[in-house]
């Protein structure tokens, strides 16, 4: 019993240490290198004016506010049931209290989630009334922001390389026995594409997310509830977005640090 217990938390902690990576080193990580490599080269290679500079400066810092602010704001902000809510809904019988419809209890988080949706492991976190809003955009805005950077770092890796030179260093990304035939040691433009590759992996990632997360929150169903397709119904597909992102949405959208109070319905109890 001890060593399955001693197992399960060696393994959640590699879990853990595997999402943390990708939320705390991948992520940031790109963005420094667009900022200190990808970005001063391309100034430089393609004589960009001042305008255009700060046209993308401007923009590059939109998305790392709205990608952290988001992400920071999924983690910090708590959706736990704290008191007993009697009227419609269930009783928990691990809480031990009464709680509003479409709240469940979480077995990682140990506590009631009002409104939950899932549990998310990258964050480490319950994803739920208070916090679905900024897990949303969190994965809007990196999306949109790999796509950003992918369309530069494109041009940054073809710059680099002679010819189509970038797509042989691909293939011996991809495939390393090409390595064994091609003598040439690899190196720092090999790293340009390996982030390439990168970005163009969290587009994928991102994206799939994103998409999935946005057409539940449209349908109104959770993510359990989603795998019954009688559930959802997206007549109310306004009422459903304000449901999450709050009356101030066009503000939540772009700056994370707005207010943007939930209908008076769905505020915490």
């Amino acid at each position: 019993m001890h060593s399955f217990q001693r197992t399960s938390r060696i393994g959640n902690f590699l879990s853990k240490l595997q999402y943390y990576g990708v939320v705390f080193l991948m992520i940031p990580g790109i963005f420094i290198f667009q900022i200190t490599v990808v970005y001063p080269n391309l100034v430089e290679m393609l004589q960009v004016g001042v305008i255009k500079q700060l046209v993308h400066l401007c923009l590059i810092t939109f998305c790392f506010v709205n990608v952290v602010g988001n992400m920071i704001f999924s983690m910090i902000m708590d959706s736990n049931l704290k008191k007993p809510v009697y009227g419609e809904g269930t009783y928990c019988e691990y809480c031990r209290m009464a709680r509003p419809a479409k709240s469940w209890h979480c077995m990682r988080c140990n506590a009631c989630i009002l409104k939950r949706d899932h549990h998310c492991a990258f964050l480490s976190r319950c994803i739920g009334l208070n916090n679905q809003r900024y897990f949303i955009l969190f994965l809007g805005h990196i999306l949109l922001s790999m796509i950003y950077a992918t369309y530069y770092n494109y041009y940054f890796v073809t710059m680099k390389f002679e010819n189509d030179g970038w797509l042989l260093s691909a293939f011996r990304i991809l495939n390393p026995m090409i390595r064994f035939v091609i003598p040439e040691p690899m190196g720092v433009k090999d790293l340009y594409v390996f982030y390439l590759f990168l970005n163009m992996g969290l587009i994928v990632w991102s994206g799939s997310l994103f998409f999935y997360h946005t057409r539940n929150i449209v349908m109104g169903v959770s993510s359990y509830e989603s795998k019954f397709p009688e559930l959802m119904d997206s007549s109310k597909w306004k009422d459903n977005m304000l449901r999450v992102f709050g009356t101030r949405w066009y503000l939540a959208i772009v700056w994370p640090m707005c207010e943007s109070p939930l209908p008076d319905d769905d505020k915490d109890p």
